[in-house]
């Protein structure tokens, strides 16, 4: 049934991994529970159930002690609460009338409990569909997990109907919590914190260290392999030559390398985290930047830093590569991070090619004067028969003016091309240009010209 309160709503499947200590693991339906035998070792000096249930003062649980607002039980785990239910019904034997099939019911509401909380949802037809039993007897026998003090009361369910929309009638369900009674504790030797449902063991006893000790040690007895039949072969050790590595040594070569940045640099934690603060700074200047989440961003501005860059020349270098400007289109990349380490690594080409470049030239060797005065003799003879005969511009009649005025615009309008416009401007002059071109025409070109290396400047 579906409750309104938020820690009703539990996820009804099994949770696995609850250790089932009387029935052998995935056999939990048919199976006869046998109830465990007490060794030998647990009468040195141990809190057993014969001696301590009659000393212990043990009364079941009534009334509105099983509620969790006034219960003295603490808590606790599926596991931890089947390790403890075993003790209460088989060895301390402190309910009269609780049996096996109260274990086979605890053991249904520890498969769908909340692992660390031990919450549970009742479920009364499905216990009693899945145990094979009727209602009256899973009642009967959860009163009793109560009585022990093992169960407590979350949320008491009626048939209420809550007028859920959609639902023509939903009632509120019953919720259980998985506790530990103080009686178990005290027999353990354990040490508590706090009172009441929310006490969390914080040690042990001296009492409690020499049980917990004794069952270790039996714990591990028990674990042992029993012992070959075959006959043991001793063989000469082994043999170990070569450069082989100590093994401290050997983990640490196999540990991972330094993570490298977009150009290949190592950078340490702080210089990471103060790209990281950059990131988050310079984020929201930049429109073009937002769809980078702040780790992306931050890795590819690391470089800069790492070169000795202010935020203030990030922020400058960021405005310069923006795709508006850069690209000259109105683009916001999908991976904005992918763009920007690309631009780094065309600087870092760039910077490459400028180096070996500028290497060349130092290494080169100077001509001797020969060979430049017949270079020079050439670049003379080549200027002189390339000279063309420039008329003025008088000369020229009216249909050449409106044909040389056409290709100018277009040449400057749709492939930015200022150079027929330049070239009568540096043979003719000013006046010749703006007399054939007009001195709209003359002032753009000019200015094109003189801002051609700003990639700020956009032609439309």
């Amino acid at each position: 049934m579906q409750h309104a309160a938020a820690v009703c709503q539990l996820d009804p499947a099994p949770t696995r991994g609850v250790e089932l200590f009387t029935t052998p693991a995935g056999d939990t339906e048919g199976t006869k529970l046998i109830a465990p035998r007490t060794s030998p070792e647990t009468s040195e000096g141990l809190v057993i159930a014969g001696q301590s249930a009659p000393d212990s003062g043990f009364a079941l649980v009534r009334g509105t002690d099983q509620d969790v607002k006034h219960t003295a039980s603490r808590r606790c785990e599926p596991r931890d609460w089947l390790i403890m239910l075993d003790w209460l019904i088989f060895e301390a034997q402190l309910h009269p009338k609780a049996s096996r099939t109260t274990v086979r019911v605890a053991m249904d509401l520890a498969a769908r409990m909340d692992y660390r909380r031990g919450i549970v949802l009742y479920d009364l037809d499905g216990t009693a569909a899945r145990l094979g039993v009727n209602r009256a007897t899973v009642k009967r026998h959860v009163a009793y997990l109560r009585e022990l003090g093992a169960l407590v009361w979350l949320e008491h369910g009626s048939k209420r109907n809550l007028r859920l929309p959609g639902r023509a009638y939903t009632a509120t369900a019953t919720v259980y919590g998985a506790v530990i009674p103080p009686v178990y504790d005290t027999a353990r030797g354990h040490r508590l914190r706090g009172t009441g449902y929310e006490a969390r063991v914080i040690g042990f006893t001296k009492a409690g260290k020499e049980q917990a000790i004794a069952k270790a040690r039996r714990t591990r007895r028990s674990r042992l392999a029993p012992p070959s039949r075959r006959s043991s072969h001793i063989g000469p050790a082994a043999e170990v030559c070569g450069k082989e590595k100590a093994t401290r040594s050997a983990r640490a070569s196999k540990s991972k390398p330094a993570k490298k940045t977009t150009l290949g640099a190592t950078v340490t934690a702080v210089l990471f985290q103060a790209a990281d603060r950059l990131a988050r700074r310079l984020r929201p200047l930049h429109t073009w930047v937002q769809r980078a989440k702040i780790s992306e961003l931050s890795w590819v501005l690391v470089d800069k830093l790492a070169a000795g860059w202010t935020e203030q020349q990030v922020d400058m270098w960021l405005r310069e590569i923006s795709p508006a400007v850069a690209v000259g289109l109105d683009w916001r990349p999908t991976r904005p991070h992918a763009y920007i380490a690309s631009q780094l690594r065309q600087e870092q080409a760039e910077h490459a090619a400028d180096d070996q470049l500028r290497t060349d030239w130092e290494r080169a060797t100077a001509p001797n004067a020969t060979f430049a005065a017949a270079i020079e003799e050439m670049h003379c003879q080549q200027a002189g028969d390339n000279q063309p005969d420039v008329g003025g511009i008088e000369d020229l009649d009216a249909d050449t003016r409106r044909t040389l005025r056409t290709e100018a615009w277009a040449a400057f309008k749709y492939t930015g091309d200022p150079g027929l416009v330049l070239a009568t401007f540096e043979l003719a002059g000013h006046s010749a240009a703006v007399a054939l071109y007009g001195t709209e025409l003359v002032d753009l070109c000019l200015n094109l010209d003189a801002n051609a290396n700003n990639p700020r400047v956009r032609l439309h």
